[in-house]
This record gives C-alpha cells, structure tokens and sequence, in this order.
C-alpha cells in the first residue's frame, strides 16, 4: 500500500481549509442562479399544462355525459 502523500508538497492544497461556508466562484454561482430559474420555469409550465388537461377532459366528460343521456333517452323502453 502506497502512503506517501502527494498533496503534501504542494502547500495550497495542503494548507487549504475552508471555513464556514463555501466560496463559489462568480459563473459557478450564476450557473447555480440559472438552473434554479429552468427548474422554476418546468414546474410553472407542468402546472399550465395540467390545468389545461383538468379543463380538456372536464369537456370530454361533459360531452360523453350528454351522449349517454341521448343514447339512453333513444333506447329506454
């Protein structure tokens, strides 16, 4: 097993400790901004479309209601 430290000669990577919270850099954090603005947009166009298919199948279970009143008013005996 291999237990030399590579990291260690390189006093940036070793020194490094951060604290608190983390520095992220300015395209990361408008990356972060973007993708949050996408998912928000997704979730407001998955909302339109299902109060459009609520309204579109309220409709076609109107109209399939009145075609079995007329199909059974033509056949009750």
């Amino acid at each position: 097993m291999n237990t030399v430290r590579y990291d260690a000669d390189i006093p940036m990577i070793s020194s490094y400790e951060p604290e608190g919270t983390s520095v992220m850099l300015l395209d990361q954090e408008l990356a972060r901004i973007r993708l949050h603005e996408v998912r928000q947009v997704a979730e407001e166009q998955r909302l339109a479309r299902r109060l459009s298919a609520t309204a579109r199948w309220r409709k076609v279970a109107g109209w399939a209601a009145r075609r079995a009143e007329r199909a059974a008013s033509r056949y009750a005996v």
